[in-house]
């Protein structure tokens, strides 16, 4: 019953769903400007009348949408769980303590490379690129105009440190949403990010110290936007490195084989202990609320405000309901065939292992160009490719890299996408202007197609290397 339903739509049908899909999605977000929410159900209400033309009961329509609703349970939980850990970290101060030793290292002379580390630091443990560009990443441009540095270079730089947090942070939305749509564990996809992320971050950090070694001086006007951070969270909390145990702690739960969901959980509830602790000028009901709501405070720092209000249950609803929205469009798509039926024209190509992770990459980036989704990117394309990494014997967190190497990098890159645009627009630079010496997220999917070419970090199902193998049928 299963396979039949799979093959319920023809070839041409299939490319009218996708050519639907893309419309609605790039119209809806690039040219309406409506709720991304709304664009959603509107192409998922779409899909479900073209099921239905074709023949599709009703009862089995609400069955697979609620099959991708299901899938998608888990990931929710880490989400919720994810909120807790950030609103509880920096109302005990753990996370702004992390901000102001990072920030202790600054010095004119490794301005870029030790912007770079700190933005990486700040996007990891706020698991957003969208707040280390709204804050440091504008701090930095200011400095940089100062010391008279082209202002694409310095924005390079910002990016590249906000998509490594993106990337690699467990508390980061597509962090979970790679995992999710491929059916793998989130520290086993991390931990597989470091075979193209690793040697990314380490040419990017040689090539922004090498590139910065010129600019030994910075105007005493262009630091004070960093000193008057610095100076307003020595105010605001009790800055001390005990705090940062508990990030360390969580690390060992997770290092320990702790489930994910957990060990997020005792770590937002270590976080509580801390703020109780170390920050008494929080009442318990401010501490425990931020579990909920995340943390709410007044800043005469703007920057500082945009960084530190944050976190909480709410804030992670709306990236769960984009999920749930974009598994149950992929789920329904999957089950009707219209991914497999192209796929079968290509399958004796598409098997290879090399092939695959090349075409995921390329299915990425037309995902970002057609529907300018960072999200849309990540979940569809993993809904399309699963089946056939799982034919092709490939371990699904090989999947879940590659998503993120191509769907969150490329949204990144590609100047009409929602990331793109956000991210000319705080920093002030195009993004064709900052494309070039945006070095992580240029090396991180060069490095993906050597790693496909040549095997290394492609692993089996079994975790056995297919090095060697990858230019030949795995099945």
């Amino acid at each position: 019953m299963e396979t039949n339903t799979r093959k319920l739509v023809s070839l041409p049908m299939a490319l009218l769903t996708l050519v639907i899909v893309a419309g609605i999605m790039s119209v809806g977000l690039a040219v309406l400007k409506l709720n991304t929410m709304v664009t959603f159900i509107l192409a998922l209400v779409a899909v479900c009348i073209v099921a239905i033309c074709l023949g599709m009961k009703l009862e089995r329509l609400q069955e697979i949408i609620l099959s991708g609703f299901r899938k998608f349970a888990l990931t929710g939980m880490i989400l919720i769980s994810v909120g807790m850990v950030v609103g509880t970290w920096i109302i005990s101060g753990i996370v702004p303590s992390i901000i102001y030793y990072g920030l202790q290292i600054f010095t004119p002379s490794s301005f870029l490379a030790v912007g770079f580390l700190i933005c990486c630091i700040i996007s990891f443990f706020t698991g957003s690129s969208y707040a280390s560009l709204g804050t440091m990443g504008v701090a930095f441009m200011a400095i940089g105009y100062g010391m008279e540095i082209n202002p694409g270079l310095v924005a390079g730089m910002a990016v590249s440190g906000a998509v490594f947090g993106d990337k690699m942070s467990p508390f980061s939305d597509t962090t979970n949403m790679a995992p999710a749509a491929s059916g793998t564990d989130i520290f086993a996809h991390i931990k597989s990010m470091f075979y193209t992320v690793i040697p990314s971050f380490v040419i990017t950090t040689v090539l922004y110290f090498i590139m910065g070694l010129k600019f030994n001086a910075a105007s005493e006007e262009s630091l004070q936007s960093i000193k008057a951070i610095v100076v307003a969270l020595d105010e605001s909390f009790t800055i001390s490195p005990l705090l940062l145990i508990v990030p360390v702690f969580t690390i060992i739960l997770v290092a320990k084989k702790i489930p994910a969901m957990i060990a997020l959980i005792i770590g937002a509830l270590a976080g509580v202990i801390a703020a109780l602790i170390a920050q008494p000028q929080f009442s318990f009901n401010e501490v425990v609320t931020a579990m909920s709501v995340g943390f709410v405070g007044e800043f005469e720092e703007e920057a500082l405000a945009s960084l530190l209000n944050r976190g909480g249950i709410s804030a992670m609803m709306s990236t769960i309901v984009y999920c749930i929205f974009a598994l149950e469009l992929g789920e329904l798509m999957y089950e009707m065939g219209v991914l497999s039926v192209i796929l079968d024209k290509v399958k004796d190509r598409i098997l290879k292992p090399c092939n695959l992770i090349i075409a995921t990459l390329i299915s990425c980036l037309a995902t970002v160009m057609l529907t300018t989704s960072q999200y849309m990117a990540i979940l569809l394309p993993g809904e399309v490719f699963r089946s056939s990494y799982e034919k092709a014997n490939m371990a699904p967190y090989v999947l879940s890299r590659t998503l993120e190497d191509g769907g969150t990098i490329f949204s990144f890159l590609v100047p009409w996408s929602a990331a793109a645009i956000y991210s000319s627009g705080v920093l002030g630079v195009s993004t064709l202007q900052y494309l070039p010496y945006a070095f992580l997220p240029l090396l991180c999917p060069v490095f993906a197609i050597l790693c496909a070419v040549t095997g290394i970090g492609v692993l089996d199902r079994e975790g056995k290397s297919l090095r060697g193998k990858t230019t030949r049928n795995a099945a």
